[in-house]
């Protein structure tokens, strides 16, 4: 079951993100795991959480891993899978640099290439990000019938 790091006052609120880089983000990905190891082996193999309906609970752990573990696992029955973090701010239009990142990551790729969008809560970076993806490849169909 997947749990993100956030103060139990912020749970089910938008994640600010402030000028956070790809870098960073990485950087506090395995620093998260390193502390839900940390906190699990200190409650004998369980963690505390607290729910979007802002439930304390308990769950046992089994299996830990980061978003990108998981990733990375599922390249091994993907081949070609590329997986790439764009931290965007929800409350604030992308900044240039992030519409470059998104459009740099699907250059080259093609017009039936699936692209796979999660911002891990749904809001408007996912829909941010999938108008993007959306009109990047419109350009590429289109782009596909000049010269006919």
């Amino acid at each position: 079951e997947p749990i993100c790091a956030r103060p139990p006052n912020k749970i089910g609120e938008y994640a600010e993100l402030g000028n956070v880089t790809r870098d960073i983000a990485k950087e506090n990905e395995v620093e998260f795991l390193k502390q839900c190891e940390m906190r699990k082996n200190e409650n004998g193999g369980k963690l505390k959480y607290v729910d979007i309906n802002k439930n304390a609970s308990e769950i046992e752990v089994k299996e830990l891993k980061s978003l990108s573990q998981v990733v990375e696992g599922l390249k091994e029955k993907f081949p070609g899978l590329v997986h790439w973090r764009v931290p965007i701010c929800n409350s604030a239009a992308p900044l240039e640099s992030d519409f470059d990142i998104l459009c740099k990551t699907l250059v080259g790729t093609g017009i039936n290439t699936p692209v796979i969008v999660n911002d891990q809560v749904g809001l408007s970076r996912a829909t941010t990000a999938c108008v993007v993806a959306c009109l990047f490849k419109e350009f590429q169909f289109s782009a596909s019938f000049e010269g006919l």
